[in-house]
């Protein structure tokens, strides 16, 4: 059998801290405004 060699995969750089948080807020704003939207068109259709 042929023996496999160890070789590490380098690990990719990770994100800093301030590009997460950016993104964790764009994440929570995109949710309320979709499920505000989602309220807005079943009053529109429940009237």
């Amino acid at each position: 059998m042929a023996e496999k060699e160890n070789t590490e995969v380098p690990r990719p750089e990770e994100m800093p801290d301030e590009w997460w948080y950016k993104v964790y807020v764009a994440v929570m704003v995109t949710t309320v405004v979709v499920i505000f939207l989602l309220w807005l068109f079943s009053r529109y259709f429940a009237a």
